[in-house]
């Protein structure tokens, strides 16, 4: 019986990491440019990795002309998500002064590869690398935002390269900590942690700065307790709550980009302005 049950656990492992892990989410044209999405002041671009000659996919937005630059932006997305979720916020930014970079991790979005943790983690640091390139001045202040899985890498980010500040939009403590609010305590014994380990608490610790914390008041993905146990753990000054937005669609809440927009601004040393966009 328990040689059974060892082996069902071990055929069932493969499964749910691939229910519960990285799920990469196809473009209808994974080289498709922001400018298709209603996005026309940004541009396709490639960042190229050392281990692949595609490199990943990424829009790039530069700062416009006649408006005070603010520095740069970095937006990671999350798990069965691509850049083209972020692209509301991306907008937003770019509109109020940041010249901004949202990349889909290998395997995301038309990006080659399969995304491993190690592997997106390092694609994340050579995006911020390549935003601060980007931008030409090593002074220019950096914020980064990343969504669910997305707020793992931006923690790993922080903690690695410390930008002015960062966001974490619908975040969680550890990745173990949601497979066993959703399978029961047998979750993390089946789920295969180390092919999917996200632990953004303990590098948002770490990292420190300034942060704030957005919540979804209708989120099904993350539970509650864990985006509270992260607010709790990092000792966020600024939280945002959105009580009608789910865990996708605060991708997209007026409440959200405008609050986070503003404090992406003062916290960019940009002055804040009226915006009717």
């Amino acid at each position: 019986m328990l040689a059974a049950s060892a082996l069902s656990a071990c055929m069932l492992r493969p499964r749910l990491t691939d229910t519960f892990g990285f799920r990469p989410k196809a473009m209808r044209d994974g080289r498709s440019t922001p400018g298709e999405w209603g996005w026309d002041a940004a541009h396709l671009d490639t960042i190229a990795r050392p281990d692949s000659a595609g490199g990943f996919l990424a829009w790039f937005g530069a700062a416009p002309t006649g408006t005070p630059e603010c520095g740069g932006a970095l937006l990671l997305h999350g798990k069965g998500r691509n850049r083209a979720e972020m692209m509301p916020l991306g907008r937003a930014l770019q509109e109020r002064g940041f010249a901004v970079l949202i990349p889909d991790y290998r395997g995301y979005g038309g990006s080659d590869g399969t995304p491993t943790t190690d592997g997106v983690y390092e694609d994340a640091g050579l995006a911020f690398r390549t935003l601060r390139s980007q931008l030409g001045d090593s002074t220019r202040p950096m914020v980064v935002l990343g969504h669910s899985m997305g707020t793992a890498l931006a923690a790993r980010v922080t903690r690695d390269y410390g930008p002015a500040a960062t966001v974490y939009m619908a975040p969680f403590t550890r990745i173990s900590a949601v497979v066993r609010s959703r399978l029961g305590a047998l979750g993390p014994r089946l789920f295969d942690t180390t092919a999917f380990a996200f632990n953004p608490l303990e590098d948002a610790v770490a990292a420190g700065g300034r942060a704030m914390v957005v919540v979804a008041g209708r989120d099904l993905m993350i539970p509650r307790s864990e985006s509270e146990a992260f607010i709790a753990g990092i000792g966020a000054g600024t939280v945002v709550r959105d009580p009608k937005a789910s865990h996708n669609s605060v991708l997209e809440s007026h409440v959200v980009i405008s609050a986070v927009a503003d404090s992406m601004r003062s916290w960019a040393g940009c002055s804040v302005r009226n915006h009717g966009g």
